[in-house]
This record gives C-alpha cells, structure tokens and sequence, in this order.
C-alpha cells in the first residue's frame, strides 16, 4: 500500500485565505460535502451535526423551521456561546437558509490559532462555509438530485390504559386518605370493555411527505468558471389540520473570470423561506394532548370538538383544524463581489465587497372556535403583522504575499474590514376582527402593544438600531522545508457597541508546529509507518455579543405609566449606562498532534485546549423594586478545558472499499469568577440552576434523594420537610447538616445539563456498483432534567393521566421503586414527594442514534453513458432510526436550555415529536 499524500495536499479553507492541510498549524476541522448528501437535512446546521469532535448540535424541538443550537467546544461564556458564522468570506448570513447541496466545505476554527485573525467574534469559534463553483476547462455538467420521503412522528412516551388510569386514580385517592374512590367498580369495568379511545396525541399527528430537489449546472473554459442551482425543500408537519410545514426555495449563481492578472469572483444567492404554522403554541397543544387519558374524545360524530373534565377551555385537535394560522414569509439575498489583482508573482491586492439583505414578515391570524360543553379558543380573533428588515454590508481590503527562498517559504497577509448592520421593525396587532374574513370591523381595536419602526417593541426594546465594526487584520506564516512551521495572525477591532475609551480591541495569536518525521532520523519511520506533526498555539480571542448603547443611558416612552385629570397618562423610562463596558477577552491554549499509521491508511488526531475566558459580560442583579433595567458588567471569569480525538481509516481494493471515521470530544467549564464572590440561583421548574464560582455554570441545585420511607419506623425521628407529616412510600432525602429538618440548606448540587463526551462514527462501504452509508451520533454524557408531568403522576391535578414508565412507583410489594408512591395533589406526601425539588427529576441524557442509513446502487459508467448521463445513482435513506439511551420516555436529544443556557422550559411532554424519516433518492449527472 502506497503512502496516501493527497490527503495531505488537500487545501484546508482558513481565515481570509487557504492552507495545505500539511501545512496547517491551528485546530480546524473541514466537512467535506459528502456530509450533505443524500441526507433529509433540511439545513445545513443538522447536517453537520456528530460530523467534527467537539461541534455540539442541540435541538430544543423537531418542528419544522425550529431554531437550532450550535456550539464549538463547550461553554466558555455566561452568554451567547454562538460561532461567528463566515460564508464566501462574508460574516453576518444564515447557514440554515443556505441550501445544503451548494456547500462544498465547512471549516470550523476551534482555536486562537485559527480564529484569531477574526478578533473580536472568535470566543467561541467560527464556522467557514465555502460554497460550490465551477471548474476551469470542463464541458457543462448538469446535476439533477431528488429525495422523497415522509417523516413519521415518534413518541417515546405511552399512557396507560384508560381503565388502568381509573384504578390508579383510586389508588392515589386510596393512599391520600378519601373513603370513596373517584371511579366505581362499575365505571371501571365499563371502561375495560369499552376499550380505550385514540391517544390525543396520536391524534393531532400524521406522517408527513418531504421534498427536497436540487439542480445545478456548471462548467468553465480556461479563463472562467460557472455554477448556477435551483433547489427546492417542502417539509410538510406533522400536525394535522390545513397544511402546515416549511418550504424554501433556494437561487445561487457563482461566477470566477481571469483577464491575465485580474480575477474577479461574483455571488448571488436568494433564498426564500414560507413556514405555515397553526396559531397557537406547540409546546401547549403537546401537553393538553398529552394529559388527557384514554376514555375521553376530542371530537364526537357531528364534528363537534369535546371539552372535558381534564381539558375544560379547548382541545388541541380544534385548534389545530380551525383555529387560525401563523405565516412566515422571509426573504434573504446574500452577494459578494470579489476583485484580485497580481502586482507581482508573489504579491497581490484583493477587495471584497458583500452583503446580506433580509426582509421578514409574520402574519398571524387566530379564528374563533367553540368548544362542547364549554370553552372558547380565539375569541379575541387576533389578527397580527409583524415586519422586520435587516442589511449587513461587508467591505475588505487586502495584500496578500508569498515567496520562497530555497527551502524558506514566508507568506503575509495585512487587510482592513468595515461592517454594518442595521435593522427595523415593526408590528399591527389588531383584535376583534371579522370572523369569517379577518379584516377590520368597527369593532376592531388595534393594541396598544403595536409599535412602529421608531418606537420601541412591547419587550422595551428599540424597534431599529445600527452597529459597525471597524478592522485592521493580519497573518504572518513561515514554513522550513515542510518540517517547521510559525505563524502569528492579528486583528484589532473598533466596535461601535462601546464607548470611544473602550472602542478598540487587540487580539493576536501565535502558533508553532514541527513535522517529526520530517527529520533524518525519522526517515525509516516516515517510510514504513507514516507521518507525525506536533503543534500547539496561543491567542486572546473577544466576545463583544452584547446589546447596542449600553454604554449610553437610553430612553423610551411608555403608555399608561401614570392616571392625570382622569386620564391615562404617557411617560418615559429610562435604561441606565454602564461607559466603562468593554470587549470579553479568551486565552486559549491548544496542543495538537497529527498522525498516520500504515503509510497514511489510518490518520489520528488529537487535541488538548484550555481557554480562560476574563471580562465577562453579566447582568447584574438588581431587586425588582429597582425601577428601571441595567447594563452589562464585566463582572465574570470562566474557564474550559478539554480534548478530542478524530480517526479515519480507509482500505481500498480491487472490488471492496470501505472507510470509518470516529471523532470523539469532550469539555468542561468552571466558573472562576462572578461578580466578586456572589452567586445566582435560577428557577428551572421543580429545580434550580446556580452560578457560583467554582462550579460549572448551570449546575442543577435540589435535594438529594435518600431511598423511599418503607415503614412507620424509619419514620419516627427522620428528617422530613418542616410542616409535613410523611407515610411509607414517600420520598426520604439527605440531611446535609443534620439539624433534624429538610430545607433549603440541605441542597445538593448536581450535574449540568451541558452535553459531554459527544461523538460521532460514520461508515462507508463500496462494493462493485451498491454503496452503503451508516452514521451515528451521540453523547456520552449529560445531567438532563424532566419536569411536570412525565414525572409527578396525575400532575398537580393539571394532568389527569399516568404513563407506563410511571408504574415503577412504591408500594408494599416494590419497594425498590423508581418512584414514590401514589397521593392526591395537594397532600403533604403529595408536596414532599414532588413540590421540593429533588434529584428524581434528573436523569441520565446519555444516548447513541442511528443518525443515518443510506444503501445505494450506481449504474456502471458505460450503462450510464449509453443512456445519456455520465453518473446515475439511486438510493434509499433512513433518518433517526434507532436509538439507545438510557432515559426511555423522552427524545433524549432534545436541550432544555438555549445556546446562552438560557433556561427555555425542561424537558416534558411538550416538544413537537421526533421526526423518523424513510425515503427514495436519485443522483443524476448529465
């Protein structure tokens, strides 16, 4: 087997330029294309998701057009731990109105090393996105792909039987002390016979078909190259009712032409986005589908939809069929213009100029529906209009230079960058509208929470703002002979979000790498085994995602602040400053070592980091009587230390080729300093999460559990919740400073919800003319909190059904149970068992996911070009179709927190249902 060097040829994209990968000295790790296709990813974010160590993707519900967590490396911030997102050179686009079949490479920079040269946005990395272009000296090729297929809804969770929910209903009655039960023997029995009724939730969803097709055509001669795509998404929801769900239409022309020394590079790109979605909130329609048991319907043989006992307002079905509808209807246009000129053979001049325009609009209307025997959804027949416009401008100049010297190759870089963005919003919300048409009646009244694009949104905030970054950046490389390697990149930024004294930010970064193998002494190794680079650098990254002005005091008016002669009065607010606010510093170490074994078969990387990350912007905290909102404080330090490992192996014979590719990563934050010494704890539902030095950020704080009580003796004399008399079956908890009583001061912190050990294996197979693909993704570890009702059966009286997983509960005969036993709301075994917050809520989110199945068949070359094309391919694929995890009744993917861990509800019965897709692929090139 001969030594493999093309991999190391292969040109690596980097900050404002591009490297050989032998050359490489920083921690970047490139996604090729292969990862988008024949995949249902409906964008790009999802598609990169277990496909680099380290680059965590996080979703906090599977509904079409849902927002997405992506993060490189951990947390290392107490706020937005976003990347800096950089397609074709241009900050400031969305990566999920990208159509994933135009990307052709994604770098993610990970270290000072490589991000550094971005300055003031790289704390928390930058993802590179380079799209598809033509190629010099090729006829035109047209690429036509369709994949077909539905999405069918998963559940993790069941209830149980109807007539098993009456008797357990009982027993909770039984237990709680009542002499009659809340079901007759008769009741029950009837139920039993009657069978139970289709599960609500089951009931609000189907499968649903999705559409994604793609079409390019590209070519070049020897002086320009072309590539112009169509694609199409339609990803219908799952939810029942008028259609629902996401379309995006996607446009894209990319245009290279050389006349001699002058290169000029042209994109357009269009994408347009329509979600249709039902009018009220999901996370509400899951829950009231999920809480009701299975002897209640939503709708009865006249159509008319049912309230009940459990649900006595409205059902999730009827608004779901006739309750309105929210339309998102987005625009946005991305173009760069890219002029280099050759001064010399080694020096050149470049000047980019690009952008993004964006225009939203929300258009909301919410029908009226009347319910039996009570309950109306909609009367107030809202009817909204929300718009918001937005323009980023992106304006570089640069000299690029590179020569060699013998066996010294130096290269230099120096640029300047101008960024502006700007935005406007502005929203109608109108009530009482015409039922039938939605427009305005005489009745009409329109809110007093409408803004326009000079005011200021019902949240305080203003409805149109600007910021602009100024930058000078630069990069030195050095290389001997492909065996020692320098580099120092700068940038150094002026942003308009602080004050004239805290403007201006210097960010450099420096690194060093020495290819081993390179060396005399290593030559017999070099030859028979393979290479080994060692490299490792270091560099102060910023952080500047704050708000605008705060380093000015702001005012906005208010309606209905005071009552004067009678009347209701305007009035104006203010929001202090804080001058003194300046840019989040990061100093991040990184040592890396690249490795091949078996003349370049099996490649090894692996790499250590620790970032430290000062000045901290935080809220601070404030009593509610304050009267008016603050600035943010550099206030906080947080450190982040962690590694990660990426193996490929690949064989090639004569009729069998296969390939795996395993990366593997973890870290863990601390927070080093807040505020001076002080600590703040956050309601998470039944929980908290803390933020106190020494600890990661986020940890979840409740009472630790000690077993259950199983008698009346290891009642008498144990240490119980003041006020609260318990039974055998109850919950029994640690008493941290045996002071005789369970409160506040017996807490417990736990882990955090912040996933750890994060993995992902893919497997490639080629076998004569069929393919198979295999993808798995996972998390090694994580402290996942569920909350409400899939916890606490016959949830404070707001759900009124109990799920099988819940029927591991105490009793005489299962001592040993999962959890305690059964008691009406509002008992005082009731309130200790679930009203004081413990660990029972927190669970295990360890899991590993068939992630992605593909078999394919290829006509032979000759077969193909006798029909007409140079390459046909069809295939089948198969998404999230298999996962173990150790938490059975919920999507063990799903996040309760946002990627600034903020809390956004835990897990529950109340995300959108995991979507398992099964669909038909073609691949044609003509």
């Amino acid at each position: 087997m001969d030594l493999d060097v093309s991999a190391l040829d292969e040109v690596v994209v980097v900050g404002y330029g591009t490297q050989k990968k032998r050359k490489v000295t920083g921690a970047i790790d490139q996604v090729a294309n292969e990862a988008f296709q024949g995949r249902p990813n409906v964008n790009a974010t999802l598609a990169l998701q277990g496909k680099a160590p380290s680059l965590t993707i996080q979703q906090t519900n599977s509904e079409p057009g849902a927002g997405l967590n992506i993060n490189i490396r951990g947390i290392s911030t107490l706020g937005n731990n976003s990347p800096l997102i950089v397609i074709d050179g241009i900050t400031g686009g969305d990566i999920n109105a990208l159509n994933p079949a135009d990307i052709e490479s994604v770098s993610v920079l990970k270290d000072a090393g490589s991000a550094a040269i971005y300055g003031s946005r790289a704390s928390n990395g930058v993802v590179l996105i380079t799209t598809r272009k033509g190629s010099k000296s090729l006829p035109m090729s047209v690429q036509y792909s369709s994949l077909t297929g539905f999405n069918t809804p998963k559940y993790f969770t069941k209830p149980v039987h109807g007539y098993e929910n009456a008797m357990l209903r009982n027993e909770a009655a039984f237990n709680s002390g009542e002499t009659t039960g809340v079901f007759t023997t008769a009741q029950i029995a009837d139920l039993k016979a009657k069978g139970d009724t289709e599960w609500f939730a089951e009931e609000i969803v189907k499968p649903a078909l999705q559409l994604n097709q793609n079409l390019s055509i590209s070519g070049g001669n020897e002086n320009s190259t072309y590539l112009v795509s169509l694609g199409y998404l339609d990803q219908g929801s799952t939810f029942v009712g008028p259609k629902k769900g996401m379309e995006r239409y996607n446009f894209r022309i990319n245009l290279t032409n050389e006349y001699g020394k002058f290169k000029l590079t042209s994109t357009l790109a269009y994408s347009k986005q329509l979600i249709n979605d039902h009018s009220s909130n999901t996370s509400t329609l899951m829950v009231d589908a999920f809480r009701v048991p299975l002897y209640y319907k939503q709708k009865d043989e006249n159509g008319n939809f049912l309230t009940n006992d459990v649900l006595q307002q409205f059902n999730s079905l009827g608004i779901l069929e006739e309750g309105g509808f929210r339309k998102y209807d987005n625009d946005d246009v991305f173009g760069a213009l890219n002029a280099e000129f050759k001064i010399t053979k080694s020096l050149k001049a470049k000047g980019v100029f690009g952008g993004r325009l964006w225009s939203g609009n929300l258009f909301t209307r919410v029908k009226q529906v009347n319910f039996l025997t009570q309950g109306v959804y909609g009367a107030d027949r809202d009817t909204n209009d929300e718009s918001k416009k937005s323009l980023d401008l992106n304006t570089q100049f640069m000299l690029e230079y590179a020569k060699a010297f013998g066996n010294h190759n130096v290269g230099a870089l120096l640029g300047y960058s101008n960024e502006n963005h700007s935005e406007r919003r502005s929203a109608l919300y109108t009530k009482f509208n015409d039922p039938d048409l939605g427009t305005p009646t005489s009745d009409t009244v329109i809110g007093k929470n409408s803004y326009n694009s000079n005011g200021t949104d019902p949240d305080g905030n203003p409805a149109s703002s600007k910021n602009s970054l100024n930058s000078l950046f630069g990069r030195l490389t050095y290389d001997y002979n492909d065996k020692y390697f320098a580099e120092f990149s700068f940038r150094y930024d002026g942003s308009s979000k602080f004050s004239e004294d805290y403007r201006w930010g210097f960010f450099p970064s420096g690194t060093l790498g020495y290819a081993l193998t390179k060396e005399n002494f290593m030559e017999s190794y070099s030859n028979n085994v393979g290479n080994i680079k060692l490299r490792t650098s270091y560099g102060i990254l910023g952080n500047q995602n704050v708000g605008n002005y705060q380093y000015q005091t702001t005012y906005f008016t208010f309606q209905n602040a005071y009552g004067f002669n009678n009347a209701s009065v305007s009035g104006t607010g203010y929001n202090f400053s804080n001058p003194q606010i300046q840019w989040e510093k990061a100093a991040t170490f990184n040592a890396g070592i690249d490795a091949d074994f078996f003349k370049g078969a099996l490649s090894f990387s692996f790499d250590y980091f620790d970032k430290v990350t000062s000045d901290i912007l935080v809220p601070p905290q404030v009593p509610g009587v304050f009267g008016t909102a603050l600035p943010r404080f550099n206030a906080a330090k947080v450190g982040n230390k962690g590694w990660e490992i990426t193996a490929t192996y690949r064989h090639r014979g004569k009729v069998l080729n296969h390939s795996l590719t395993v990366n593997f990563g973890d870290s863990k934050n601390k927070v080093l300093d807040y505020d001076g010494g002080d600590e703040k704890l956050t309601g998470v539902e039944e929980l908290q999460v803390i933020l106190r030095e020494g600890l990661p950020f986020n940890s979840y704080v409740g009472l630790k559990r000690d077993g259950i009580f199983q008698n009346l003796e290891e009642i008498q004399g144990a240490a119980v919740p003041e006020g609260i008399t318990v039974q055998p079956g109850d919950n029994r908890y640690v008493d941290v400073n045996k002071d005789g009583k369970i409160d506040d001061k017996d807490k417990f912190i736990f882990g955090n919800p912040f996933p750890r050990y994060t993995y992902g294996a893919t497997y490639n197979l080629d076998y004569k003319n069929f393919d198979l693909s295999i993808f798995i993704q996972g998390v090694g570890k994580r402290t996942m909190m569920i909350r409400g009702e899939l916890v606490e059966p016959f949830h404070y009286n707001y759900g009124m059904t109990m799920y099988t997983h819940q029927l591991d509960y105490w009793t005489p005969q299962n001592p040993d149970a999962r959890y305690p036993r059964l008691a009406n709301n509002g008992t005082q075994s009731n309130t200790n068992n679930f009203r004081r917050g413990s660990d029972m809520y927190l669970y295990d989110g360890a899991y590993a996911r068939l992630k992605n199945v593909q078999i394919g068949y290829s006509l032979s070359d000759d077969v193909a070009k006798s029909l007409g094309m140079s390459k046909f391919r069809m295939y089948i694929s198969g998404q999230n179709l298999f996962t173990l995890s150790k938490v059975k009744f919920v999507d063990p993917e799903l996040s309760e927190f946002n990627n600034s861990m903020e809390v956004r509800g835990a897990n529950s019965g109340r995300a959108f249902p995991t979507q398992v897709y099964y669909g038909m692929g073609v691949d044609i090139t003509f």
